[in-house]
């Protein structure tokens, strides 16, 4: 099946702009991908089920839970529905929304640059209380690859003790307990490898991972 053209005037849009700051897409989706270790931040040009055009999705996935699924962990929808009319108006429309994108990347590389500032923009930005678990867990290891020991098993305790049965929720609680039986070092190369383990899963490229002990 051929290219639809909008989709075409996307990807041009998003090459041209995303692309020479070194981010990539994912295959022939409309997803585009700012690797940085261990999280990525997403750009998804969502399509819709009725017309022609696209949303702008932005946000940042964690990678220190392996999963082979991408997920929003913070971030969403930036921009409504821009509806495609014709070449000539779409692509300036197109690149405008990728220009958009570009800020959110540049942005998130400056906040999210060391172990501290992560530990510190998850505490600020992750929602959730202590019954959402995947906040439990991202506020976690956000302080434990800070190396706040202390604070990052308050928040394990806490997918420990959140309510949730269902059956991945307890996969959940059986990765964090088997984190804590560790020691402070060792727990830093649990992290290592379940980053190498969710790139795998999720199909990015081998990189070098260091947590600082």
């Amino acid at each position: 099946m051929a290219t639809p053209l909008h989709s075409k005037l996307i990807n041009k849009a998003a090459r041209d702009i995303l692309k020479p700051i070194g981010v990539v897409r994912k295959g022939q989706s409309r997803l585009w991908l700012d690797d940085n270790g261990c999280w990525l931040t997403l750009v998804e040009f969502q399509p819709s089920s009725w017309s022609k055009g696209t949303y702008l999705n932005v946000g940042i996935c964690w990678l220190w839970y392996p999963k082979d699924s991408f997920s929003f962990d913070i971030g969403d929808r930036v921009s409504g529905f821009i509806e495609f009319q014709d070449e000539d108006t779409f692509l300036p429309q197109a690149k405008a929304l990728a220009e958009q994108a570009k800020k959110h990347i540049l942005s998130n590389r400056l906040a999210l640059s060391s172990p501290e500032a992560i530990k510190t923009f998850v505490l600020n930005n992750t929602v959730g209380d202590k019954q959402h678990i995947w906040a439990s867990v991202n506020k976690g290891m956000a302080c434990l690859i800070a190396r706040d020991f202390t604070l990052a098993h308050q928040h394990f305790q806490d997918v420990l003790d959140c309510s949730d049965s269902r059956e991945w929720a307890e996969d959940v609680k059986r990765y964090v307990q088997s984190l804590l039986v560790l020691s402070p070092d060792e727990q830093l190369d649990f992290v290592c490898r379940a980053i190498t383990e969710s790139r795998k899963l999720k199909k990015l490229p081998d990189t070098e991972l260091h947590v600082a002990k």
